[in-house]
């Protein structure tokens, strides 16, 4: 039987797109995004990635099931966009 324990950070390695701050920080335990906005258009999105924080979720006993959670998410969020 599989240890079902998980860590508080389980599941959020990724920063929660449905939660996107415009000209602010939007912050996973292991990635942040920004999104820079000034006026009516997008200037600039940047990736950030926290490799001392990554190197954690490797060496984390549930980063496999934890990273399988955190892809899921951003695909069924990129998904629900094409719904209208």
């Amino acid at each position: 039987m599989r240890d079902r324990t998980k860590t508080k950070c389980y599941g959020e390695m990724f920063p929660d797109l449905s939660h996107l701050k415009i000209n602010l920080s939007t912050e996973g335990k292991a990635f942040s995004v920004f999104v820079e906005r000034i006026g009516i258009g997008v200037q600039r999105r940047e990736l950030q990635v926290k490799q001392d924080e990554w190197d954690k979720c490797e060496d984390c006993p549930s980063f496999i099931g934890c990273y399988h959670l955190c892809a899921a998410k951003l695909l069924l969020w990129q998904g629900l966009q094409t719904v209208s």
